[in-house]
């Protein structure tokens, strides 16, 4: 649940900061509303809870309207504005001033280096002004009549811009090191996927070549293994060809292994391919191959099985629940092969189904419906196929 409200596992380390300062803005300014209550600061605890508004605002542009920008800049304002104004019309006895020499700090976190120096002297500027008004209007004022005070908040505020200044410089210069180091790791994984992928390619064309003078039998096998081939070179393909290395989308990859099979197989046929309530899921290399092994091969069989079927529909769903997956693939084809016969059968393609659902350590079930075809389902856990990705 609170990782809905603040996935960081998803964010940069400025991004983590930032939501770190609307938590930490909204829990003070609450308690600080609670305090004037008690001691009856009306004006006090409008400007507190107009804060906690304020912060409350600008995490709703942040998480729920991604304006990150918008979010920045109105977290500076909440951290200024409640504490000038409240050093202003609290002379005397107010010591939120201690709380300014921390601004520095949230401006080298949030703002670009050359930025945060920039605000850092506004910040300061329209602070050394504030303190000489309140001077003027109230120069009985305890802390602007304390030259010890004064002095040991300009040697803490000189100290704390130090460190925010050599910290920024510290994690920019990591930050770079790190995104060039990310960039040529990106670059060879996406060569590494590339070759994997044309070598897969070169195998299978070898096979494409194999076919010319066979027989039907063994030509229709060297095509089948040729799929097969393929069908795991895709996933490659759509790695090298993805950002991220480790997510596939489920239905751009059905629907490149649907146009492979369907310009392999030169008997025209209209073949109709659902993919149903699957919510743009993506799945991992390990997985994704074991899929397009079983994808393939249901596919072949669908089309093989259907080359007389004018309208062959195929209907194929993967949708997750929690941390459970559950796959569907429908065919309502003219063949009248049955459930029982695939669960016996010993053809190298139900074998490779059934060894890709062991690899998934998931439940299959075939099921046959005079009416509406064959379906296929597949059901198992996410841990477990973290499981077995981890042993491989």
């Amino acid at each position: 649940m609170f990782y809905k409200y603040f996935p960081y596992k998803e964010m940069n380390y400025k991004l983590i900061i930032l939501y770190g300062f609307h938590f930490s803005y909204a829990f003070i300014f609450s308690l600080a509303v609670i305090r004037d209550i008690i001691m009856q600061l009306g004006f006090n605890g409008f400007i507190n809870a107009s804060a906690v508004i304020t912060t409350v605002i600008s995490y709703y542009l942040l998480h729920f309207k991604h304006k990150q920008k918008t979010a920045t800049i109105l977290t500076l304002l909440v951290a200024v504005v409640p504490l000038y104004t409240l050093i202003y019309f609290n002379p005397m006895i107010n010591l939120v001033i201690i709380y300014v020499m921390l601004l520095p700090l949230a401006t080298f976190f949030l703002f670009k280096f050359k930025l945060a120096i920039q605000i850092n002297s506004l910040i300061y500027i329209s602070f050394f002004a504030l303190l000489y008004t309140i001077y003027l209007n109230h120069p009985d004022d305890i802390i602007l009549n304390n030259l010890k005070a004064l002095i040991n908040i300009s040697f803490a505020s000189i100290l704390i811009t130090s460190f925010g200044f050599l910290y920024h410089l510290s994690i920019e210069s990591t930050l770079n090191a790190l995104i060039a180091s990310n960039k040529q790791k990106d670059l060879l994984l996406k060569e590494v996927h590339h070759r994997v992928k044309n070598n897969l390619n070169i195998t299978a064309s070898i096979l494409g070549l194999q076919t010319k003078g066979k027989d039907e039998i063994t030509k229709d096998e060297l095509l089948k293994s040729k799929t097969r081939i393929e069908a795991i070179a895709l996933v490659h393909e759509m790695l090298y060809k993805h950002d991220n290395f480790e997510q596939i989308p489920f239905n751009e990859y059905i629907l490149k292994i649907k146009a492979l099979l369907i310009s392999i197989i030169k008997e025209k046929q209209n073949v109709s391919i659902d993919i149903l309530n699957n919510n743009n899921i993506t799945l991992s290399l390990d997985k994704m191959i074991q899929f397009g092994l079983i994808i393939n091969e249901l596919l072949t069989n669908s089309i093989k099985h259907n080359l007389e079927c004018e309208n062959l529909k195929i209907i194929i769903s993967l949708q997750k629940d929690n941390n459970k997956y559950k796959f569907f693939y429908t065919d309502s084809g003219s063949s009248k092969v049955t459930s029982e016969v695939l669960h016996t059968e010993n053809s190298l393609g139900i074998r490779l189904i059934k060894l890709s659902a062991k690899q998934l350590d998931a439940s299959l079930e075939i099921i046959h419906n005079e009416q509406n075809g064959l379906t296929y389902r597949l059901e198992f856990l996410e841990e477990a196929v973290a499981k077995i990705e981890a042993q491989t």
